[in-house]
């Protein structure tokens, strides 16, 4: 039974991981510097919603118990697994999400990891190879409809971009396209942690308050140039949002030109997607909810949780 299983992980990313801990089993969880989460590490309402399932402690004290699966995080270094081994020998599950052209290379697995999991189809095509003897699976996120709902709130004329350590992440970001962008249209607003430099930063927020910003702005604006499938976009999409995004990674096998988007892959042409939009009322109006149509078809948390279930069976198989 999955709501039996316990697995232990560790807090690398709370936005990414917040559908992860709905998927039934019971989580142990560590920060990677080895101490207890706290609920603003999560950046969602992790311990209204979800705390029954996920249970937060220091990584010393988790060492302590034993587990049916471990996962396998970048950032946590080989070494760290053993103690967790010691005492469980449970077999391993890797999440790799964007990466170059060899992946063991910088993310090294163990030998006990029996499953991989990308969030990236043409990752995943590109570089399995390198990662033999493993089962891989494709999973891009999966976002609940009712939470991340479509709202009859006023627009505000504005367009918004969610995206967390902006600049420092900016070659993958696309953050230079994203500032001319804002520079030139005066009427960009950024929202996400590490950014409180940028004039533009309006902070962080917490659903469901964050579903109501993407509510109430009139384009979302994804600029991501080497980042597989970010989430803010998809977010966005379960919003009903009028989006502009750059066309890589295959989101093109998901969203359609001019339907439930509109791609542009350079700052000029961004420019124009975004006051194609602005000044088109029912052209946005009739992109967002094709938009949330598409990512409740394609980035359901239903679909998300059943794939998932199918890797954990690998795992234990």
């Amino acid at each position: 039974m999955i709501d039996e299983l316990k697995i232990m992980d560790w807090l690398v990313h709370g936005g990414h991981q917040y559908e992860f801990f709905k998927t039934g089993p019971q989580f142990y969880c560590s920060k990677l510097d080895g101490d207890p989460p706290a609920e603003g590490d999560f950046g969602r309402p992790i311990f209204s919603s979800l705390s029954a399932r996920v249970s937060l402690d220091r990584e010393v004290e988790l060492s302590r118990g034993i587990y049916d699966l471990i996962m396998i995080r970048a950032g946590v270094s080989p070494g760290r697994y053993n103690k967790f081994r010691k005492r469980s020998n449970a077999p391993g599950i890797a999440t790799i999400q964007t990466v170059g052209r060899h992946p063991d290379s910088n993310f090294p697995l163990p030998k006990w990891a029996k499953c991989v999991v990308w969030n990236s189809k043409i990752c995943m095509d590109n570089n399995y190879k390198n990662l033999p003897g493993r089962h891989h699976f494709y999973i891009p996120h999966g976002f609940d409809p009712v939470e991340f709902k479509k709202k009859d709130l006023k627009k505000n004329g504005r367009v918004l971009t969610v995206a967390s350590v902006f600049r420092k992440r900016g070659s993958k970001l696309g953050f230079a396209d994203w500032k001319h962008v804002s520079n030139t249209l005066r009427n960009c607003d950024l929202a996400g942690h590490g950014d409180e430099d940028l004039s533009e930063s309006i902070g962080t927020f917490p659903m469901p308050k964050l579903c109501n910003i993407y509510n109430r702005y009139s384009v979302f604006l994804n600029t991501t140039t080497r980042s597989a499938m970010p989430r803010s976009r998809g977010e966005a999409l379960m919003c009903g949002m009028a989006v502009v995004t750059t066309n890589n990674y295959g989101i093109n096998q998901y969203l359609k030109d001019g339907h439930d988007c509109l791609f542009a892959d350079n700052k000029e042409d961004m420019i124009k997607k975004v006051n194609l939009l602005l000044d088109n009322k029912s052209l946005s109006l009739e992109i967002g909810n094709n938009a949330r149509n598409s990512a409740k078809k394609y980035f359901n948390i239903n679909t998300y949780i059943s794939r998932w279930e199918e890797v954990f069976a690998k795992a234990l198989s």
